[in-house]
């Protein structure tokens, strides 16, 4: 008797053990990173929000400092203001496609959190929602937007995607 209550106890003190170990997660299962508005190195991201008004119509352009994982560097902020001057331009040319409009843009430089690190895929995505409900959305890797040569095409490519001209 004695033998099978000491088995039990060091078959329990052993689990207990194992999974303090693990920190309280389940092993085998990884977690993501919850950063909620900071970059993984602690500084805050800064949200940049544009807004555009035409008669009844209303389109924000956000840069999200939740669904970032870093603030914008120089190549984000080019394409970033090549995409704002191709929005004004469609936006004040064009007819409105809704009255309320919002594009929320997501940086992902380092696949550190959430979607982007389940995709392991470091890139510049942006969803646009009409009358708040999601609508459309496209990325492009951090590769195409640091090239020159092709940055102003994908800002063009995205515009005319939402503005629908």
């Amino acid at each position: 008797m004695k033998k099978i209550f000491l088995f039990c106890a060091l078959t329990a003190l052993s689990a207990a053990a194992i999974t303090a170990g693990a920190g309280g997660r389940t092993l085998g299962v990884e977690e993501l990173e919850a950063l909620q508005g900071i970059t993984h190195y602690g500084l805050p991201i800064r949200e940049i929000k544009k807004t555009f008004h035409k008669k009844d119509a209303t389109l924000e352009i956000i840069y999200s400092k939740m669904l970032s994982d870093d603030n914008m560097d120089k190549y984000v902020k080019r394409f970033y203001d090549e995409f704002l001057r191709q929005i004004r331009a469609g936006f004040n040319r064009m007819p409105t496609p809704a009255a309320n409009m919002r594009i929320v843009i997501s940086n992902c430089k380092f696949c550190m959190v959430g979607y982007c690190r389940k995709k392991n895929v470091k890139e510049l995505s942006l969803v646009s929602y009409k009358n708040d409900k999601k609508d459309r959305e496209i990325a492009f890797t951090h590769r195409d937007i640091i090239d020159r040569s092709q940055y102003k095409n994908l800002s063009i490519k995205a515009a005319r995607l939402f503005l629908g001209y």
